[in-house]
């Protein structure tokens, strides 16, 4: 490889892995990047349990699921010289007495390998192997610039670890933060109640106004709050101690008796289409419906008149959630930044916290799946529809 053109692969990876925030999106570009350079069949980084005796593979590309999961890989002579800080050429996988398998490699269509050490702060913490579907011999230049691009991978990946951590401790922090106002303003609250019930005494028509406004304003950061109380959870991984096999059916029909009278009190029509026998789904009932109520509280509040449409129908590998409106619609600029923390679109009006849309985005991919917005509603040529995924289970619910 020429000195040109190792620059220009340092400088394409170098920005790659600067744009990567999370620990296995610079995994992933480690693996593709080195693989794409070497022009060599496939790639792996594997990282040392904490004894030191294993290997596990973190992430790989261009091998196949069943070699990838082959079994444990042993610290054996070759790997132990790479734990050492030495390059490990092997010129036949399928012959080499240090390769422990063998026949898996040959299989696999595996014939040379090359593993590099992947040093953090002096000590080795695994290797990233190169898999050749023919015999090749590795120059010594190839060698040391392959090692220079584990190197550089190993200082994004710690990068990568620390932005994380200081995600999780500022998620913490939020919190905390959120959970010791949340007492107070609700104690607040209970009082506003308790004086526009009467129970403190006669209230003239401007007092109750004010009273009205400041419990108005109450439910308002109560509410922004409680946003802010599920973003910590779900970021931190949380709702996988809420998921269960549910009927995802049986969650949005717990919700139409109240998203027909939300649309009634607009003038406008509710309907939901759920396909029958739809497959069970494994989440979160809570969550999920915080998703389906936040989509179609969205719809109706932004449709003056006409109808909002709720079908769900399953694909063969998935169910697929529409909410879809006759309202005003989406501004094109503002589509790409819905989901966003605390944006809200052009035409939105001065209500609302900007982070139903950003939680409900949160909750689908935690769950596995996939959420997005179209305007016009490809269907009516008009207002917006909202779509949501989710990966389903083979039992059909009951």
């Amino acid at each position: 490889m020429e000195a040109e053109q190792c620059y220009k692969v340092l400088y394409d990876i170098a920005q790659k892995l600067n744009s990567k925030l999370a620990p296995e999106e610079v995994l992933r570009t480690i693996v593709e990047s080195i693989r794409d350079a070497a022009d060599v069949k496939g790639c792996s980084l594997m990282l040392l349990t904490p004894d030191r005796q294993e290997l596990i593979h973190s992430v790989a590309c261009g091998l196949s699921n069943w070699y990838v999961r082959k079994g444990p890989v042993r610290v054996d002579a070759a790997i132990a010289q790479a734990l050492d800080g030495k390059p490990v050429a092997v010129l036949d996988a399928t012959t080499d007495t240090r390769v422990q398998y063998k026949e898996q490699a040959k299989k696999e269509g595996v014939v040379s390998m090359l593993s590099l050490p992947l040093t953090r702060r002096g000590q080795v913490i695994g290797i990233v192997r190169i898999y050749t579907s023919e015999l090749r011999r590795f120059s010594d230049q190839e060698i040391d610039f392959f090692s220079v691009l584990a190197n550089l991978g190993a200082v994004a990946l710690e990068r990568a670890e620390l932005l994380e951590e200081e995600k999780r401790q500022f998620l913490r922090f939020v919190s905390i933060a959120a959970h010791d106002l949340k007492a107070p303003l609700a104690a607040i609250q209970t009082f506003l109640g308790v004086i526009l019930d009467g129970l403190a005494g006669d209230l003239n028509e401007k007092q109750r106004h004010m009273m009205q406004r400041a419990s108005q304003r109450i439910n308002e950061l109560l509410n922004l709050i409680s946003n802010l109380l599920d973003i910590p959870r779900i970021e931190l991984g949380q709702l996988v101690q809420e998921m269960t096999e549910v009927s995802l059916a049986q969650v949005i029909d717990s919700f139409i008796e109240e998203g027909s009278s939300l649309a009634e009190q607009k003038g406008l029509r509710f309907s939901a289409h759920i396909q029958p026998n739809l497959s069970c789904v494994y989440g979160a009932p809570i969550r999920l419906k915080q998703v389906i109520t936040n989509l179609v509280n969205n719809a109706i509040n932004y449709t003056d008149e006409g109808e909002v449409v709720m079908r769900v129908m399953e694909t063969d590998s998935e169910i697929l959630v529409e909410v879809a409106d006759t309202g005003c619609g989406i501004p094109p600029d503002d589509i790409p930044r819905l989901f966003k923390d605390f944006f809200r679109g052009s035409n939105a009006g001065p209500k609302g916290t900007g982070l139903g849309l950003s939680i409900s985005r949160r909750i689908v991919e935690a769950h596995g799946g996939k959420i997005w917005a179209e305007s016009p509603c490809a269907e009516t040529g008009k207002g917006s529809k909202f779509c949501f995924t989710l990966p389903r289970k083979a039992k059909v619910a009951a």
